[in-house]
């Protein structure tokens, strides 16, 4: 959204593309804190259903996000995205994990208006709509207030409702349950479930059991390094990276929870 999702421009399309992802010495620092680095050697993923990026405060997770979408430059290495067509690069939507740093100061109606007139997509308009409707939200009734005067769980489904509408090849959802409440959440769930026929999509998130419920594969990060990729299979197996990353405890209760369901993400 806006500088706002991090649009990487691509053509809109209503099918799914095979898409990948390939990462080589990737070497980030921040210029204030000397100590933390995000380092990624070697990732190769092709996307197949979501994918989640866990890790506990602190892990990178947002830094690692924000790289992929292209909302921030590596200091070294690169990511290189792929798709089926290589005559465009992929549209790569991030929809951050505070939006209130985003929406607070302005007004909704100017702030739409601004996303389509950068997307160059006439008919966004009404996505825009059709995508807020689906999170309970009435354009005709937000469009004239500033982004102070929304809840926090409003913003939220706001920013995601405009990550959604402009149909990416990637959607990244940092955080993406944070302020939702129990409407919301399912409504979220649904959403998801329809756009993964168009879109790829990747959770960010401390929350295990909610990468677990949607997510196919999962990425875990610790102290600015990817320690697994792979899933729930492998990881179940791998007891160290569960102790590591506190998963180790939820291990048994996940197990048995979602075995006894059906997935979101099959």
């Amino acid at each position: 959204m806006v500088k706002a999702a991090a649009i990487r421009r691509g053509k809109n399309l209503s099918v799914l593309n095979s898409m990948s992802v390939k990462i080589e010495k990737l070497n980030y620092r921040y210029d204030n804190d000397g100590e933390f680095q995000l380092k990624i050697d070697e990732l190769t993923h092709e996307f197949n259903g979501p994918l989640g990026l866990y890790g506990l405060s602190g892990s990178g997770k947002t830094t690692f996000s924000r790289l992929m979408a292209g909302v921030i430059s590596p200091v070294s290495g690169n990511i290189k995205f792929e798709t089926e067509s290589r005559k465009r690069h992929p549209k790569i939507v991030y929809s951050p994990q505070f939006p209130e740093n985003i929406l607070l100061g302005i007004r909704i109606e100017d702030m739409i208006q601004r996303i389509v007139m950068e997307s160059g997509r006439t008919d966004l308009y009404g996505s825009i709509r059709n995508y807020l409707g689906k999170f309970s939200l009435d354009y005709n009734v937000i469009k004239g207030k500033n982004g102070y005067e929304l809840s926090g769980g409003e913003l939220r489904r706001l920013a995601i409702a405009l990550s959604l509408s402009l149909s990416p090849d990637l959607l990244i959802l940092d955080e993406p349950t944070i302020g939702l409440g129990f409407q919301g959440k399912q409504q979220l769930f649904t959403i998801l479930e329809e756009i993964r026929k168009s879109s790829h999509v990747m959770i960010v998130s401390h929350d295990f059991r909610l990468i677990r419920k949607i997510c196919r594969n999962f990425w875990i990060l610790h102290c600015g390094r990817l320690i697994f990729n792979g899933d729930w299979e492998a990881l179940r197996k791998n007891e160290k990276i569960r102790k590591v990353v506190g998963i180790d405890i939820l291990s048994h209760f996940l197990t048995q929870y979602f075995e006894s369901k059906e997935q979101i993400a099959h």
